[in-house]
């Protein structure tokens, strides 16, 4: 039984570590105070959320991602801040018969009676990460003890009665919750009557505010002084970057202003330092996708494109799929721009442009440090790609990024790269297309009937009908736990462009896009539109939704 496993089987059983990382680990663990678990995380062999995978495994409940989870306020009230923290839980929901507790450690005898106790409930525990237990603690504990928008509303009241306003405070509550709410994106939009302030979630713009008109200056010269920019100028575009702390936890903004009919528009990326690592299968990838990524990712040499618009989540799916390559075998060395993801036994290194430091550069530098494995943040030029190509061929796995719209069209974007076709055939493993979809809430999802007809009358193929037959479609509604949208968190779909004997020899004849989409589909190849209408025809996310994201 799972119960009678230890976690480093579990662990790896689910192919988050090998036998060799357990090694290292117990011997680690023999020079380290630290538990097992702590040793595996410290060596970033593992995520926080996988040992919790694990637990939830080992004790046979569910895991739970808090992330796209918003606790119930009767739930919060229950139990006081200072017991969440201490005793690592959060009460996510209370009916009439039951209290439902994220918590670390589901087999504290202490906590559950005191639950039992001031609830006067049965208990239900799922299982997530002492990590996401104490940031989402804090958000949440906050958000109930200062209402976030209260606040924001009565600014807007405050103004239209011609009270003093506290500007930086008011940008302080936009970034709290743009932060609460998962935001990537804030845009603050000078119109004529209002400025408008709009939250991208999910890859989706949403509006979440107007504001009085009259703030918007105070709130662009807020943000250009904080950003270090000139605030005198208005005529030109400028960038800046700034770094925020909201509850013990840093964030890094980048600012970009453009002067408009109605003012300056401004727009802050959102980036948390903490960023956590995902495996390919919780990004999305089915169990057949994931196989073909780790089977490439294994390879000696070749190169490995990654491609897609920005925000598809490309380096995402890069520093996943690089957790399948042996770093205690292998000589991992990068280029990045930034590091995002801190890597143990892989040199890291970052970009620096006035230094001299680039992607081409770099490269060169590399096959003086005898690498086996070389990634490239992302492929901008044809002496970066040319360098890269050639690495490919001269023995060394190379893993990057480039901006092409599918995998087909990366063939004459390196083309255009001045890559000849037979260096592109010759080194060239495969290319990994994606896009991001939102998944259907699973709090308010509604399933809806549709015939093999009906599919098919708006453009669902027979043969990815065939592969679901026992098909289940839903719709997205909306509640409180998605902000009234249907959706809530994202995914990947992509295409894997994988290369033979045969598709190489019609790259090398530089045949078209559409004589090479088309044999490589008779190979097997799914398109993402494909891959899409899987995930939708499973229940994870909707036909229109895949409709929005891929013509």
């Amino acid at each position: 039984m799972a119960q009678n496993k230890p976690i480093g089987k579990l662990l790896e059983e689910a192919g988050f570590i090998n036998q060799e990382q357990i090694e290292v680990a117990l011997n680690v663990q023999k020079a380290s105070p630290m538990f097992f678990g702590e040793v595996l995380q410290d060596l970033d062999f593992v995520t926080p959320s996988e040992i919790a995978e694990a637990v939830a495994q080992q004790n046979n409940l569910d895991f739970v991602n808090l992330a796209t989870r918003v606790p119930s306020q009767e739930a919060l009230k229950l139990v006081p801040h200072e017991i969440a923290i201490s005793r690592a839980i959060l009460p996510l929901e209370l009916d009439e018969e039951t209290l439902t507790v994220a918590a670390e450690d589901v087999n504290d005898i202490m906590t559950l009676d005191y639950l039992r106790k001031i609830s006067g409930k049965k208990i239900k525990f799922l299982v997530s990460d002492k990590t996401s237990i104490a940031r989402y603690s804090e958000i949440f504990y906050y958000q109930l003890e200062n209402p976030i928008e209260a606040e924001i509303a009565q600014t807007v009241k405050d103004t239209l009665d011609h009270k003093e306003i506290d500007i930086p405070h008011l940008v302080d509550l936009l970034l709290n919750n743009a932060i609460k709410d998962r935001v990537t994106d804030i845009h603050i939009t000078p119109e004529g009557s209002a400025s408008h302030i709009f939250y991208r979630i999910d890859g989706v713009l949403q509006h979440y505010y107007s504001l009085p008109v009259n703030l918007h200056q105070q709130i662009v010269a807020r943000i250009k002084i904080t950003s270090n920019l000139d605030i005198s100028e208005q005529r030109k575009p400028q960038d800046g970057a700034f770094s925020y702390e909201f509850l013990n936890e840093e964030f890094d903004l980048r600012v970009s202003t453009l002067p408009t009919n109605h003012g300056e528009n401004i727009v802050m990326r959102l980036l948390g330092k903490g960023s956590s690592l995902f495996s390919l299968e919780s990004l999305g990838l089915t169990k057949e996708n994931s196989q073909k990524v780790e089977k490439y990712f294994t390879k000696p040499y070749g190169i490995i494109l990654i491609v897609g618009p920005t925000g598809s989540g490309k380096t995402t799916t890069l520093y996943s799929a690089l957790r399948k390559v042996n770093s205690l075998k292998k000589n991992v060395m990068t280029i990045e721009d930034p590091i995002e993801y801190k890597f143990t036994f892989i040199k890291q290194t970052q970009l620096n442009v006035k230094a001299g430091y680039t992607f081409d550069s770099a490269i060169r530098a590399f096959m003086r440090q005898d690498p086996d494995v070389i990634l490239v943040g992302e492929i901008r030029d044809p002496e970066t790609a040319e360098l890269a190509v050639r690495a490919s061929i001269t023995g060394h796995l190379v893993l990057s990024t480039l901006h092409t719209n599918n995998a087909i069209g990366t063939i004459p974007r390196l083309d255009d790269l001045d890559i000849p076709p037979y260096l592109v055939a010759s080194g060239l493993l495969s290319i990994i297309a994606q896009r991001l979809v939102r998944k259907l809430c699973p709090h308010c999802k509604l399933k809806v009937e549709k015939t093999n007809e009906e599919l098919l009358e708006i453009g669902i193929p027979q043969e990815i009908i065939d592969l679901n037959p026992e098909y289940e479609l839903y719709e997205a509604l909306g509640c409180d736990q998605c902000r009234n949208t249907g959706y809530n968190g994202r995914e990947a779909i992509v295409e894997i462009f994988e290369l033979d004997t045969e598709l190489e020899g019609l790259i090398t004849q530089r045949a078209s896009t559409l004589e090479i989409l088309d044999l490589a589909k008779k190979k097997g190849m799914k398109t993402m539109k494909e891959d899409g209408y899987i995930k939708a025809l499973n229940g994870q996310t909707t036909i229109e939704e895949i409709n929005r994201v891929i013509d």
